[in-house]
């Protein structure tokens, strides 16, 4: 009854005395530590290097990359023996009048005389007379095999070719948390500090990963309305085809050390071994996959206790080629990219991601404040170095 005392018995003694010491008096005892086995890691960004690789002031972020000369012709073919219009779509001014133009597999010279229009040469057929002139298939090798005019030959003024200029948009980030004076005060197991501030490091942690996330899959856009704010572009917006990467659609065939080679392969040949990527990013999957290509050379020595091949890079004809496996990289695709050419920047001034203490105490109630703020872009130049394979199968 109330105000009476009683002696509660110790636990753990034999059967037959009193009932157990009641479970809602005992004291708890608690490791301090909070475990939390949320995966914030930032890989990609860290091998960038952040957030922070440049600054700008304009929602638009743009940048120039000049044109793309190359040797090798991309073409149309010729239809006949007689034909003399070589379809070279938009890229009639890297090849101006006088150039020589070998089709290797032939061994006919043809030379430019006009750049009819932004798509197309006019050219004399085998110049040196030393082939029989044939129909010249779009797959056949066409490559610039110097550049000829005659000695008393008026001057030839070639066109001039016009910069590029890519783009993208900034993306805004905020994300604010509140907490009561009550809730703040209170001591919580596996807390060191408060609440707040638990709240408050994983917020900002797991902002970061978005970003990466954003650097992955964003798709460049102005922004229409607040349910639809501005967007910025990632690998895979840039990383196509279409403007100018090297890409292949494996259909569920698997990765092998040839889809990689071959890519790399596509690279010397677009840009040169000085500018062709060498980093490739890429799923568990993949990276299973490029280890398996050298397991044949495992040796054990005797005794051994431990073994197994891990590969974070090798050698290719190329160049030295380096690995990150990447948890976020979809488990069926990899990037070989230019980590020279890839950047993440912040908006000048309050862009860059800083968390912000609000004013204390709140206006609205009897809580304290804080808020995240950030707004970032990304620059993918030179698309034209980099590689994306996808669409692998990842069970064989």
């Amino acid at each position: 009854m109330s105000g009476s005392t009683s002696t509660l018995r110790p636990a753990g003694l034999p059967s037959g005395y009193p009932a157990e010491i009641d479970a809602t008096v005992k004291i708890r005892w608690v490791d301090n530590l909070l475990v939390n086995m949320s995966d914030r890691a930032t890989p990609l960004l860290k091998l960038l290097g952040g957030t922070s690789q440049f600054t700008f002031n304009n929602p638009k972020v743009e940048w120039v990359e000049d044109d793309l000369w190359d040797m090798r012709l991309s073409h149309g073919g010729l239809a006949s023996a007689t034909a003399t219009a070589l379809t070279v779509t938009a890229m009639s001014h890297r090849y101006p009048i006088g150039t020589i133009i070998c089709d290797t597999g032939t061994g006919e010279l043809l030379r430019v005389t006009a750049q009819a229009d932004a798509n197309t040469l006019t050219v004399v057929r085998d110049i040196a007379g030393a082939v029989t002139e044939a129909t010249v298939a779009s797959t056949a090798e066409l490559i610039v095999a110097g550049q000829a005019q005659s000695e008393d030959e008026e001057w030839k003024f070639r066109t001039s070719a016009i910069p590029t200029l890519p783009y993208n948009f900034a993306q805004v980030s905020h994300e604010g948390i509140r907490v009561t004076y009550r809730r703040n005060a209170t001591a919580l197991y596996g807390l060191r500090g408060t609440d707040l501030d638990k709240i408050s490091a994983a917020m900002v942690a797991e902002m970061f990963v978005k970003f990466e996330g954003a650097l992955l899959y964003g798709y460049r856009f102005e922004g229409s309305a607040t349910t639809n704010p501005a967007l910025m572009g990632g690998l895979r917006l840039y990383v196509t085809a279409a403007n100018g990467a090297q890409v292949t659609d494996l259909d569920s065939a698997a990765l092998t050390r040839k889809s990689i080679d071959d890519e790399l392969q596509d690279l010397y040949y677009a840009v040169g071994p000085q500018n062709m990527a060498t980093t490739i990013i890429c799923s568990a999957w993949a990276k299973r996959k490029i280890s398996s290509f050298f397991t044949s050379a495992e040796r054990l020595p005797p005794k051994a206790t431990s073994g197994g091949v891990v590969i974070s890079g090798f050698e290719t004809d190329f160049g030295a080629v380096n690995i990150l496996m990447h948890k976020h990289v979809a488990k069926d695709e990899l990037y070989i990219i230019n980590t020279d050419l890839v950047k993440v920047g912040h908006y000048e001034g309050l862009g860059r991601p800083h968390l912000l203490q609000l004013p204390n105490p709140s206006a609205n109630g009897p809580r304290i404040e804080r808020a995240f703020y950030a707004d970032l872009s990304a620059m993918v130049k030179g698309v034209q170095t980099m590689a994306r394979i996808h669409t692998f199968s990842t069970t064989s």
